[in-house]
């Protein structure tokens, strides 16, 4: 048994989304040499804390310990100088040193101090790099929704900057959370933008990095030599730069392929190699997959006692480190395990364990939550200006109002000043007529501000009609084209019915398939699901909300519905026949407890 969002890789993936640190970034051992020569000439100053910061981060991938102990002295040293842009670094590699021993809880810490004091600088690549450190720990809990709001955050500030190299290393961290979530789509998008600035900067590890992101993108969709091949251009380059790490994490990787190809001997080699790197190495993160991945290898030979003895250990340091999808995978291993030798009651505890973590991991609103992220990254200023475009429009009117009744008092008082001083007549008309003039010219500023208001608040929404407009477009193409592909499928059937013995059969049962796949496949829902959440904002978060038991496919039929698409379009998108939308509508409206006067397009547009 396999779940994808346990494999491997999401550790390699986490090793290439550690921001860079220093000018020169995955040196050899030869830098270290430098660095550390360097240290044994230099004195008691700033230059000295950025060499111990420098060899801080050169060790937390080989000998994470020494990581700790330059950091600790760059701290000491920053603080006794009064240096903030170290005191900051040195923070940030106490947090690496931490994470990387899988200790969230201090890592988070370090980072939060670090992000302190680089606020306070100001210091914006700082900032971005912890946004970023903190988000590879949120994702490893496996918090996602937290995670993708520091890295667009970071992103955000990177771009602005124009900091290539930790710009490529948020967008490899953005496109491998939308991997474990299964939109291959948005993943391959932003893994191939990080690997063309990795190409561009010359950055050999990185781009073995994500080589193995790329490959295991290939594995999920059952591209096995391409995965294998993607994988073993990525080992070739950790083993030229003595990276023990990388070759850990990649010789896991081989081995998910080889089990995903049901070939469990060649996994068991791939693994046993990862586990003989690792004794020296001693990677906890490392250490559960490859006992993950012995204990599946072992399970598909037969050999219980062994695939046993491999997930409980497996299962204990994800318990000890908080690695919760690992966890998952451990849990079901062992059930699957005790279920082949019989023994039921555990199976069924451990079965029952593994459920109640995957519902807490990947809940629907956690799923909402993402998309809503994604969807805000885009949309969230143009709806904040609408609002201050209204609260520009009130205030208008109010100094509006306030201006017309001073005017009213003041020529109220001047009134009464002229009956009382007839002798003043003349100086009181002319201060009365500069003050109405004062009053005119600035109730014209107000109307013409106002008028300004209504000409940005009309242009913003315009823009959301369009995107309105958008969703309807999609929509009518999504229908034609999946009315074309089903009668090409009926077509081709026709000439397999008329023409049995056709020399061609073969080809054309292949065309049916790749149709029949082509209407299994998620991106043309995912691209719909994004533009209907554009214009009806938080609908599905909202539905689920009132009615928790609707599962994901009475939710897409909700959203045809309120759309008010008819049946023979409604499962034209969703690739069944019309006999079966009806049949699905029927159960939606008994799950939304509609009686029999209710509407139930009427209802769901009340949402």
């Amino acid at each position: 048994m396999h779940y994808s969002l346990c494999t491997p890789s999401k550790f390699l993936r986490i090793f290439f989304l550690l921001f860079t640190l220093t000018t020169s970034v995955f040196a050899q051992s030869t830098k270290t040499d430098s660095l550390s020569r360097l240290l044994e000439l230099s004195q008691a100053d700033t230059s000295r804390v950025q060499l111990l910061n420098d060899l801080a981060y050169e060790y937390w991938s080989k000998e994470p310990q020494k990581t700790l102990t330059y950091a600790q002295q760059a701290l000491a040293l920053s603080k006794k100088i009064s240096y903030a842009s170290g005191e900051a670094r040195s923070y940030q590699m106490m947090g690496v040193h931490y994470w990387q021993k899988s200790d969230y809880e201090n890592a988070l810490k370090w980072y939060t101090n670090a992000l302190t004091v680089y606020k306070s600088i100001p210091d914006k690549r700082g900032i971005a790099r912890v946004l970023g450190n903190m988000g590879i720990v949120y994702r490893e809990q496996g918090n996602d929704s937290q995670a993708l709001e520091n890295y667009y955050q970071a992103l955000k500030i990177l771009q602005a900057i124009k900091d290539a190299k930790s710009e490529a290393n948020i967008l490899n961290s953005i496109g491998l959370l939308y991997k474990n979530r299964k939109d291959f789509s948005q993943a391959i998008i932003f893994l191939e933008q990080a690997q063309e600035i990795w190409k561009r900067l010359g950055q050999r590890q990185s781009v073995a990095g994500v080589l193995n992101n790329i490959a295991d993108v290939y594995l999920q969709r059952r591209d096995f030599a391409s995965a294998i091949k993607n994988n073993e251009e990525a080992l070739a380059i950790f083993e030229s730069l003595k990276d023990i790490n990388g070759q850990i994490i990649v010789h896991n990787s081989l081995g998910e392929v080889y089990l995903k190809k049901q070939e469990p001997n060649q996994a068991l080699q791939q693994f046993q190699a990862a586990l003989s790197l690792n004794s020296t190495y001693a990677s906890k993160k490392g250490l559960i997959v490859t006992h993950n991945g012995l204990g599946r290898a072992f399970l598909q030979l037969q050999q219980l006692a062994q695939a046993i003895a491999h997930y409980q250990q497996a299962m204990d340091l994800a318990q000890a480190t908080g690695v919760k999808m690992a966890l998952r995978e451990s849990l079901a291993g062992l059930a699957e395990s005790y279920a082949s030798g019989h023994d039921y009651q555990k199976a069924y505890l451990l079965q029952h364990q593994y459920t109640q973590l995957k519902d807490s991991l990947f809940s629907e609103e956690s799923i909402a939550k993402l998309t809503s992220l994604r969807t805000n990254y885009e949309t969230e200023k143009k709806q904040v200006e609408i609002e201050l475009l209204k609260k520009e429009k009130q205030l208008a009117q109010w100094t509006r109002n306030g201006l017309a009744m001073g005017l009213a008092i003041l020529l109220l008082f001047g009134t009464v000043v002229v009956r009382q001083q007839r002798s003043k007549t003349k100086q009181h008309t002319i201060l009365l007529q500069k003050s109405k003039e004062l009053l005119d010219t600035q109730q014209a500023l107000a109307e013409a501000e106002q008028k300004n208001s209504q000409i940005r608040e009309q242009q913003l929404q315009q823009e959301l009609e369009y995107r309105s407009k958008s969703l309807t477009t999609h929509t009518l193409n999504l229908i034609q084209k999946n009315g074309i592909m089903e009668e090409i499928r009926e077509t081709i059937s026709e000439v397999l019915r008329n023409q049995p013995k056709d020399l061609n059969k073969q080809v054309y049962s292949r065309l049916i398939k790749l149709i029949d796949y082509s209407f299994s496949l998620d991106k043309d829902w995912e691209d719909f699901k994004l533009y209907f959440e554009q214009v009806h904002k938080d609908f599905f978060v909202k539905l689920k909300a009132k009615h928790p038991e609707l599962s994901s496919g009475e939710l897409k039929l909700a959203a045809l519905v309120r759309l008010n698409l008819n049946l023979k379009e409604s499962a034209t998108i969703l690739g069944i026949s019309p006999e079966s939308v009806k049949t699905s509508r029927h159960r939606l409206r008994k799950k939304l407890n509609l009686g029999e006067d209710q509407n139930m397009p009427d209802y769901l547009l009340s949402i």
